[in-house]
């Protein structure tokens, strides 16, 4: 990861208390098109971040697998559903669909890219899922997940800014 953006998540750890507080009020109102400034805030951030010198995601959180992703990866990479499952997952904790054994996701390259990048989760492909539907009710998420992703936090500093 670049100094830049170890910069930025210390800055994120220092705020977290004020930004999950705040997160939180934000949650509880009903604030008509929030979802759209929200997805226009998402791509004014990553318009000038750059996943690839970061990759904390794949190294910190790993993905949560459906039974169709596991499909498409096993197509990708010429395995079984039963070997990838047995290889890599899982069952997740809170009992929707699988996560990975271990971290880093073994997918992940030294510099950062995605060995399946275009047959990656769902998950993965909408994380830090700021472009979701109702994402007045995910704030607290977004909040977690700005203590991992510059890319989270510097949304999480925009919404709070312009609440």
């Amino acid at each position: 990861m670049i100094g830049e953006y170890e910069r930025i998540l210390e800055k994120s750890k220092s705020r977290h208390k004020d930004i999950l507080r705040q997160m939180k009020h934000l949650s509880h109102l009903n604030k008509a098109g929030f979802d759209q400034a929200v997805a226009r805030i998402h791509d004014e951030v990553f318009a000038a971040i750059d996943c690839l010198k970061c990759g904390n995601c794949c190294r910190a959180l790993g993905p949560r697998f459906r039974e169709t992703d596991i499909k498409l990866l096993c197509k990708s990479a010429g395995m079984t559903p039963k070997d990838f499952m047995e290889n890599y997952l899982k069952d997740d904790e809170e009992g929707v669909g699988y996560v990975l054994k271990e971290l880093p996701c073994p997918f992940q390259d030294a510099d950062n890219s995605c060995r399946e990048y275009e047959h990656r989760t769902l998950s993965c492909r909408d994380y830090p899922h700021t472009q979701s539907r109702n994402m007045q009710k995910k704030l607290v998420t977004l909040a977690l997940d700005s203590l991992l992703c510059p890319a989270a936090f510097l949304i999480s500093e925009k919404i709070i800014a312009g609440s």
